[in-house]
């Protein structure tokens, strides 16, 4: 059994992880045979000027995806505030915990 099938998470994480690479380096390979095919067959100069500024159309297009996808995950980042609860908790833990300990005073707590 592969170990992409077995119950442990990190496993499955890295199957995952290796598909989506295998897949994104299909793609550039497959754009860049087309490409070579492309630079190779007999073009007019201003049809190989274009067809040359390819490779760097799609490489900006692709940083602006990435931009675009960041800033929206960002924009729509979700809250769990069962979550911030149990943070909010952990946090006063600690702080009383330092406290305890005089590495901060009451006073630097609030």
């Amino acid at each position: 059994i592969p170990s992409c099938f077995t119950s442990s998470g990190k496993a499955q994480d890295f199957c995952a992880t290796m598909s989506r690479l295998l897949t994104l380096g299909s793609i550039v390979a497959g754009f860049f045979a087309v490409w070579v095919c492309i630079m190779q067959s007999g073009l007019g100069e201003a049809e190989l000027q274009a067809v040359q500024l390819l490779p760097l159309w799609a490489l900006v297009s692709f940083g602006l995806y990435s931009i675009a996808v960041i800033g929206w995950s960002l924009a729509h980042f979700p809250t769990c505030l069962k979550d911030a609860e149990i943070l909010q908790g952990e946090m006063k833990e600690a702080q009383s915990e330092l406290c305890a300990r005089g590495v901060l005073s009451a006073e630097e707590i609030e």
